[in-house]
């Protein structure tokens, strides 16, 4: 009885209408979309370079503002830091 399962199997897989799922397949186009939906959103035809191209110096004010605001959470922070 077995033997005869065992023969049947073969058979029945064949007759079967499912198709095998490629998940890696699967994921490498769920990615491509969500990288299209990026580019539509962003109004990009595609992709920029790869490569950052040279990177320009920051203005003086820009610069001045960062440091400032450096100095500020500095101060801040060791205000709330418990006198010894």
């Amino acid at each position: 009885q077995l033997s005869v399962r065992l023969s049947a199997l073969p058979g029945g897989l064949a007759l079967s209408t499912c198709r095998t799922l490629d998940l890696e397949a699967a994921r490498r186009k769920r990615i491509e979309a969500v990288r299209g939906q990026i580019l539509s959103k962003l109004r990009l035809a595609e992709p920029p370079p790869a490569e950052p191209g040279p990177a320009r110096p920051l203005p003086e004010e820009v610069r001045a503002l960062y440091n400032s605001t450096r100095e500020l959470l500095r101060q801040r922070l060791r205000q709330r830091q418990p006198q010894e």
